[in-house]
């Protein structure tokens, strides 16, 4: 009987929906800073990243989710005292961003699908990276977002032989960050006021 339970179990398991294409989401918001949506499935942790302002996990899924975020005027005064050999906007931030991810020790380092867009009227850099980390095989979907008064790192990672399963997962994360800093005006907004003008 055990063993018919478990044979249960495991072809329950199997026949999950593997490409969350159904999947809740929920809107999780930052010290009135950013927001963004994720799957509900993701819990809480501050095991990740010690610079991160929000950090998500599923262990079972092997599905991570961090976000960091940086002042401009700490970026630029890095710049300026010659910690930093970049220039003082977004892509001087995802250079320098990319520069340190190069250093962090992922082997076998993997630059690819870099896209300049605008996510929710914010300038954004995304881009893809696969490599080996302590080991295992991993990839990760980044966006660096432009805010009013800081620049945004999202960072979701999995390992690499599920990047074709997550990657839409991953790109409805990024697509969803919203900067929600206190006077920030989108270009949008400026658009339909200007046309209210006219």
């Amino acid at each position: 009987m055990k063993k018919i339970i478990s044979l249960l179990f495991l072809v329950a398991l199997s026949s999950c929906d593997q490409n969350h294409s159904n999947e809740k989401f929920e809107k999780k918001t930052v010290e009135n800073k950013y927001s963004l949506s994720v799957p509900e499935s993701l819990g809480v942790t501050t095991e990740l990243n010690d610079q991160a302002s929000l950090q998500l996990q599923n262990q079972f899924d092997e599905f991570y989710v961090i976000v960091i975020d940086e002042l401009k005027s700490d970026f630029v005064n890095a710049i300026e005292n010659n910690l930093l050999n970049t220039t003082p906007d977004l892509d001087g931030y995802y250079n320098a961003t990319l520069n340190n991810f190069k250093k962090s020790g992922l082997k076998d380092f993997k630059l690819y699908d870099v896209k300049k867009k605008k996510i929710n009227s914010s300038s954004a850099i995304v881009f893809s990276v696969s490599g080996i980390s302590d080991g295992f095989n991993v990839f990760y979907r980044f966006a660096i977002v432009q805010g009013k008064n800081r620049y945004y790192q999202i960072m979701s990672w999995t390992e690499a032989s599920k990047e074709k399963q997550y990657t839409e997962r991953m790109n409805r994360i990024l697509d969803s960050f919203n900067v929600e800093e206190a006077g920030y005006s989108k270009s949008k907004n400026r658009l339909a006021k200007d046309r209210t003008k006219k």
